[in-house]
């Protein structure tokens, strides 16, 4: 059986039984692009902080055990000044500590991540950290999270890239709290047999979900849009997992209960405004998606960390429900920024009068991004936003028992156009069009590679707003009486 590991700790701290399968090894999860893009970004910024101190020891002995007894050999001479990826061992317990830095007598322990944003969860990462560095005998005066600062921007020294920030007191906090629960964390997830999965309201955020406790459950109670903590624990208290069994008695908000009794009674219900929604809509019609890239560190000037860039754009134009008169589409090149240009164009291909469609506000975000990037085109960049239609408010009048309160344009599609999907496409999802785009700027792909990945993004883009067309279609076919 395996060490415990960060992991593994905060997993069975969340669920005995989700820490119980991944220290006994049952969860084979492979990383898909976009987790493996995220996972290289994070390399690459701890590399950078690392070189911060030139005089820096690597931690890098294969084993555990080399590895601890190498960190503490290390700990032990005066001139040790840094170290990474400190080793140590307590008990069933491993952990890593990505810097460590002397001064006078005393250690700092620095956790690195690779976010603009200090989020609590860091704070178990790095109370699970000084939690095993403290049983095996080494206690840090203090405790420091590294973080991208949000204002480095393209050529400034790499230095200015980190922002730290001492959490000593928060983290020793969580520390103590974490010492409660350290002998059941080992009890827990290493007994024979595999706890019985308790169903709480924290399933809902966990991937083997489908596989624990809701595998046999039909429509169940976390599809229920919006639902609180409280809400959740009533219904499992009264032994209720499923929407089919919740009472009509039960405290619901009108959204919910719309949401419920479709689902009950399995039929599709049109909102009157529905009519109202489509008729705002005016000819010929732009339907507009765009694909974004970011990256933790800035590749052009001008640029924040997780700046979101716009670099594509697909557009069907319709003169009517349903018929396409013509499609544009624009990619940037990868090799420089080409935000004006892709601008520029973006006003020369939606000329004219009618309404551009897009589904959810982020077209507008980025339109309107554009217009103050670009003071001398905010004139006509404005004047595109104001002629802008969300077709997800339109489909948000479809109360479907499969749509489950939701409206994402991958949630819809399949029920209301199911002869179209993205089933097949090398590139099938907007992050992995974004992490394509991102590896093709940073220079990671040769042009070959190059070459069939443009074609790939440009066949994504092209679905998104062929989909638009398609549902637009259906949406209009649920008016009866109306024509073309």
């Amino acid at each position: 059986m395996q060490l415990i590991t960060k992991n593994i700790f905060i997993n069975t701290a969340f669920c005995s039984t989700l820490g119980w399968r991944l220290r006994n090894e049952k969860i084979r999860t492979g990383f898909s692009p976009g987790q493996l893009f995220r996972m290289e970004q994070g390399k690459e910024i701890g590399r950078l902080a690392r070189s911060l101190y030139p005089d820096g020891i690597f931690v890098n002995e294969l084993s555990s055990e080399a590895a601890t007894k190498r960190t503490r050999d290390l700990l032990k001479k005066p001139q040790t000044r840094v170290l990474f990826e400190a080793t140590f061992l307590a008990g069933n317990y491993i952990a890593k500590a990505d810097i460590l830095v002397r001064d006078a007598k005393s250690w700092e322990l620095i956790e690195v991540k690779s976010s603009v944003v200090a989020k609590e969860e860091f704070i178990d990462d790095m109370a699970y950290t000084t939690l095993v560095a403290q049983a095996a005998g080494f206690f840090p005066s203090a405790i420091s999270l590294v973080l991208i600062d949000k204002n480095y921007r393209y050529g400034m020294p790499i230095e200015k890239l980190f922002v730290k920030t001492n959490f000593t007191e928060q983290v020793i906090e969580k520390v103590n709290t974490f010492q409660t629960i350290v002998d059941f964390i080992d009890s827990v997830s290493s007994t024979p047999d595999e706890p019985e999965p308790q169903l709480t309201y924290n399933c809902r955020q966990c991937g083997e979900f489908s596989e624990c406790p809701g595998k046999e459950i039909k429509s169940h109670i976390f599809q229920i849009p919006g639902i609180q903590q409280k809400a959740v624990e009533k219904l499992i208290a009264s032994g209720i997992t499923s929407i089919h069994e919740i009472p009509d008695s039960f405290s619901l908000t009108d959204n919910q209960k719309r949401v419920v009794d479709c689902i009950k009674c399995g039929k599709m219900q049109i909102d009157p405004d529905l009519l109202k929604k489509l008729a705002t809509i005016s000819w010929p019609a732009f339907y507009l998606d765009f694909e974004t890239m970011m990256t933790a560190i800035p590749l052009w000037p001008d640029i924040a960390p997780y700046e979101q860039i716009p670099v594509q754009y697909s557009l069907h134009i319709c003169g009517s429900t349903g018929k396409i008169i013509r499609h544009r589409d624009y990619l940037a090149d990868p090799h420089r920024d080409c935000r004006r240009e892709l601008a520029e164009r973006l006003i020369e291909d939606l000329k004219g009068e009618g309404s551009i469609i897009t589904y959810s506000s982020f077209e507008k975000t980025t339109i309107s991004k554009l217009s103050t990037t670009f003071s001398d085109l905010f004139d006509e960049l404005q004047s595109l936003i104001d002629r802008i239609v969300d077709l997800e408010q339109c489909i948000k009048c479809v109360n479907h028992p499969e749509f489950c309160g939701r409206t994402s344009i991958k949630i819809v599609l399949p029920v209301l156009v199911p002869d179209l999907s993205y089933e097949g496409l090398e590139i099938a999802d907007g992050y992995t069009a974004l992490m394509t785009f991102a590896m093709m700027a940073q220079g990671k792909m040769d042009t070959g590679e190059m070459e069939r990945k443009r074609a790939a993004l440009l066949e994504y883009c092209k679905m998104d707003t062929l989909a638009m067309v398609r549902l637009h279609e259906v949406l209009h076919g649920f008016l009866p009486g109306r024509s073309e």
